[in-house]
């Protein structure tokens, strides 16, 4: 039967694993577009970096009292930078989903606009002839009717005009509508806190960003944890689970003195 270290310890593989393989691979992609000129070498490189990462990291933790200071300092520093460059690259990457399902919508909107300003300019033109006309003495009653009788026409072709920008701005709106579902959560959530998509969708990246990376370096240091847990009290893992929740476990690595 499994211990439950163990089973703990292949849990933390397996959430390691998917964790940092997704993060990669959303970074790997992200950092692809982001240097589009080259982006199987930067795919290469990025792929290396993120593997290299994590085996840092838990070579870190498990032999941190035997390192030497400056290359301590060091690797720690490369990881930090490689977390912010993977985040960096997840970011692009969702980024760039976003983008791709909003373009649609944002694209309608603009057309949505363009025939309300359209619309709004021949509504204008139409009042102008009128009041033009409206402004004519009434003593000059034959003139008056000589002026309507010419803009007839012209009025009557800016009202079809009108009628038939109505009938498109219903039909992109209708069009609006349907893309608005695939983006549906977020408009939603916008117009809770009356701010834009955009606004949100940032935020939801970001809070995206700062999960996943430093999660994964976290599930490596709880994985070389659990392991040298299991190295030190093998035998006696009752005793793990029993000081957890009152006594942290010593998991020190004490150098076994030499005989003189």
């Amino acid at each position: 039967m499994l211990s439950m270290s163990r089973v703990y310890i292949t849990l933390l593989v397996i959430s390691g694993l998917l964790i940092s393989t997704i993060g990669a691979t959303f970074s790997i992609f992200g950092l692809a577009k982001l240097f589009a000129g080259a982006a199987l070498s930067v795919a290469v490189m990025a792929g290396a970096l993120e593997f290299s990462k994590l085996v840092v990291a838990g070579f870190l933790y498990r032999y941190w009292g035997h390192i030497n200071p400056v290359m301590r300092i060091y690797l720690s520093t490369a990881i930090i930078v490689l977390v912010g460059i993977t985040s960096l690259g997840i970011f692009g990457y969702l980024s760039e989903a976003y983008q791709r399902s909003s373009l649609n919508m944002k694209t309608e909107q603009l057309k949505v606009r363009a025939l309300n300003e359209e619309n709004d300019r021949v509504l204008l033109e139409i009042s102008e002839i009128q009041k033009f006309i409206a402004e004519v003495p009434r003593n000059r009653i034959s003139k008056k009717f000589e002026l309507q009788k010419e803009a007839e026409p012209r009025i009557t072709a800016l009202r079809k005009r009108s009628e038939k920008i109505y009938d498109e701005i219903k039909v992109l709106n209708e069009t609006v509508l349907v893309t608005q579902t695939k983006v549906g959560p977020l408009v939603y959530v916008a117009e809770t806190f009356s701010t834009d998509v955009d606004t949100v969708a940032k935020y939801l990246i970001f809070l995206f960003v700062s999960v996943f990376d430093p999660l994964a370096i976290c599930i490596i240091f709880a994985w070389s944890l659990a392991i040298r847990l299991r190295e030190k009290y093998r035998g006696n893992e009752s005793r793990i689970a029993s000081l957890a929740f009152v006594t942290p476990v010593d998991h020190r690595y004490k150098k076994t003195k030499r005989a003189s």
